[in-house]
Formats: C-alpha cells, structure tokens, sequence
C-alpha cells in the first residue's frame, strides 16, 4: 500500500476559478426567472473558452509584429526586384522608385495600423461575450506604440524621398 497522501478532488471543479483574471470578466446579467438560469454556459466551457482568450492574445501579440516586418521584408524586395532610378544611379539597394517610396511606408503602415484596430476589435468582442478580456487589453497597449513607432519611422519616407 502506498502511504502517499490523496488530493481530495472538489465537489465542483468547475467552480474553482484559479485564475485572478477569472474574476475580472464582465459580469453577466441575471433575471429573476428560473429559465435563465437554465441557459447559463457551463461553468467548464467558460473556463476553457477563457483560457483559449488568453492563448490567442499571446499568439495575436507576437503575430502582428512578426507579420508587419515580413511583409515590409517581401514587399521591399518587390520594388528591389522591379527596379528604378533611385538604385541605377545608386543611391538607394531597396525602395528604387518613387512610387515605391510612397506605396512601401504606407502598406505596411496599414498592416501594424490594422493589427492595431484588429486588437482593439477581438477586445471588445471578448468583452461582450463575457470572456476574459484584460490579456487583450495588454496586447492593444503593446501594438499601440509598436504602430505609431512603425508609421513615424517609415512614413517620413513617403513624405521626403531618398
């Protein structure tokens, strides 16, 4: 026999909210009325769906950023590759045109600008389904200053040139 002591298992494990953020979410709205009670999700399925929130701000977090650099990456080598007389004359290896200057800054500036908005969007989605919301929150405040850092150091290229 072995003498290690047992975990007791709760009488309902859906109940125990470990998390600090569990306690944070939006309150829902309750009637009077034994029916509505009925219709309340389960307990369990919160949970898993709350967990399943933060995960995806995680990854949401560090997509954006990743995204942004790759595409200005793949778009730079669009206007290498097409060519231009800011590169024949040499005084420039990537943007080589002035149309590049100007469409290069600005698509990936709406790129991070988009992640942004899109942040913002799935917060106040989670919000109201009365998910867990504040990891959100932290990823919006994160791509806020990522895009406003990203737009005031390309964009002056739209605007000067070479």
């Amino acid at each position: 026999m072995s003498s290690k002591p047992v975990k007791p298992i709760p009488e309902h494990p859906e109940n125990d909210l470990v998390d600090e953020a569990d306690y944070s979410n939006r309150p829902r709205i309750y009637s009077d009325d034994i029916k509505s009670l009925a219709d309340e999700p389960d307990p369990v399925v919160i949970r898993e769906k709350n967990q399943k929130s933060s995960r995806q701000a995680v990854i949401y977090l560090a997509a954006v950023p990743l995204i942004t650099f790759v595409s200005a990456y793949v778009l730079a080598w669009v206007s290498r590759l097409q060519g231009g007389p800011i590169c024949e004359a040499g005084d420039a290896v990537w943007i080589c045109s002035r149309a590049a200057e100007l469409w290069w800054p600005i698509v990936t500036s709406l790129i991070a600008f988009g992640g942004m908005l899109g942040a913002a969007w799935i917060l106040y989605d989670k919000y109201r389904k009365y998910l867990r919301w504040r990891a959100w929150m932290g990823v919006l405040w994160v791509l806020i200053p990522f895009s406003m850092l990203w737009a005031t150091s390309v964009l002056p290229l739209a605007i000067l040139g070479h």
